[in-house]
This record gives structure tokens, sequence and C-alpha cells, in this order.
């Protein structure tokens, strides 16, 4: 309860300019976007940095070489280390979150063409049958990343909450986003946020492509299902909010009743399917 209190909290409101935070979710458009707002914006765009500290999976990201003066001048940031305490960073202005959502089936087939392209161009493991692959993956990992990377909920955090609890905490963080929709409206999000910021709204998609080796079409009824059941709080997620889009007036209604089916005392199991997964990825990396 506390955890989704603190989600509520309204951002901040004052007459200087805002300061757009563009989530990058894995697999969801975020090469498109920040290379959208480096080329519109220059030194107004800033790639959050990572934090290189074995506690940033304890206490979340932390900004320690930047100083407000250095980013007075910033209109935008995303990448995958963006943590809201970044605002701390921005006294005196409003902070504007957006985000992109993708359904776990479409996810985890990108992925895994991603691992496979990594395997060809780096030489990294390769991932094998999707199926034996998918097994070293964490379940709901797009609400589990959102939670972890930008909501900044440590892994003893992650582990106080069960499935139910982490939909229910990001539903509430969306109904005060700017924008929320599913990943295919990076357009319609970029124009939208680049029209505020008076730049070219023109968007170009620059998404990394990869030979495919698996599609979406080419998976069994049984296996969609199974990933379904497997990560069913990102499932559900996506079907909420993939057409929300700017309008607040749209947040899908009723939490609580859509989160009725997912599980609420799974505190256990999620930790055990999570060591299994890592299991699995330490046998699959060599």
């Amino acid at each position: 309860a506390r955890l989704a209190a603190k989600a509520k909290e309204p951002p901040m409101t004052s007459p200087q300019p805002p300061v757009h935070f563009f989530l990058h979710v894995p697999k969801c458009a975020g090469t498109t976007v920040e290379r959208h707002f480096a080329r519109t914006l220059g030194e107004g765009f800033l790639l959050a940095p990572r934090w290189r500290n074995p506690l940033r999976d304890v206490i979340g990201n932390r900004y320690r070489g930047l100083a407000p003066e250095d980013l007075a001048g910033v209109r935008a940031v995303s990448g995958h280390s963006l943590s809201r305490s970044l605002a701390e960073k921005f006294p005196g202005r409003e902070v504007k979150c957006s985000v992109l959502l993708r359904d776990p089936v479409s996810y985890l087939v990108s992925f895994y063409n991603y691992r496979w392209a990594r395997h060809e161009e780096r030489g990294q493991p390769a991932p094998g049958e999707f199926d034996a692959w998918r097994g070293t993956q964490r379940r709901n990992p797009i609400a589990r990343f959102l939670l972890h990377r930008f909501f900044e909920v440590g892994y003893p955090g992650i582990y106080r909450l069960s499935t139910r609890a982490r939909f229910l905490y990001l539903e509430a963080a969306f109904q005060g986003f700017h924008f929320v929709g599913g990943y295919r409206r990076c357009d319609e999000a970029l124009a939208g946020i680049s029209e505020e910021l008076g730049v070219d709204p023109v968007v170009a998609s620059e998404n990394v492509g990869h030979v495919k080796r698996l599609s979406v079409s080419d998976l069994s009824e049984a296996q969609t299902t199974a990933i379904l059941k497997e990560n069913a709080a990102d499932a559900l997620l996506f079907e909420r909010w993939k057409d929300r889009g700017f309008d607040r007036a749209a947040n899908p209604p009723e939490p609580e009743v859509a989160a009725r089916f997912l599980p609420g005392a799974d505190l256990a199991a999620n930790l055990a399917a999570d060591a299994e997964s890592a299991v699995r990825r330490k046998l699959w990396r060599g």
C-alpha cells in the first residue's frame, strides 16, 4: 500500500519548461526514441547514465555525477538507466513521464531474435531452441523492469510484491503518466512530445533490425497460451494501456477488478521461478 501510494504522487508543476522522461523498456522502440531526441534536441537530450555500483540493484540508480546547473538545458531524458530519482536534478520543473509497452508474446520473440543477432555478430552464447531459451527468462519482464529500473524497487522490495501487487503498483503510476501506449504507437508519442518541445515532429524509424529466426506466427497455440499464462501481468498491462495515448480521461477503470485473476500470494513462487531461470541462464551462458 505504501509503495502504491508513493506511485500516485502527482508531478511537480512550475512555470519553468517541463522535462520529459521517456522510459526505455527493452524491445519497445527505445532506439527510435533516443535517436529522435538526440537528432532534434542535441545537447537538450540526456541519455541517463548508469550507476556502476552493486547497490544499484538494492536502492536503484543514482546520479552523483550530475548537478542541476548542468542539466538546465535538458528537455528530454531516456535510456535503460533512467530512474525517477533523476527528477531531483530538475528542481522546480514538471517531469512528464511517457512509456511504451509490449505484449509478452511478441516481446519474447523479438528478444529471442535479438539474442541470435548478438550470437552471430558478437559471438555471445547462442540461444538454442526457443522453449529452452524462454526458460532462462524471468516472468513478467516488463513489469519487473519498470519497477526495478524506473521506480527503484530493489530486489528485496521486488520479492515482497506479489504479481497482483506489481500490477497494481504500475496501474497507479500510469494514471499520471503523460503518454502510455503500445510500442507500435511510438511515432504518435514522439510526434506529440516533439510538438510540445517545438522541434521536428517527423519520426524516422531507427530500430536495429535483425534477421528473424522466429516470428510470432511460428509459435503454436500451446506456446502462446503458456507465454500469456506465465506473463499474465505484462499481458494485462498491455491490453489495458495500449490505446490510452495522451488522454488521461482514457485511463482504464477498476484496476482492482482487472487484477482479481492475478496471483496475490505468490511471493515464494516468484522467488522460486526466478531462481530456476537464473540457474538455466547461467548454464546457457556457460
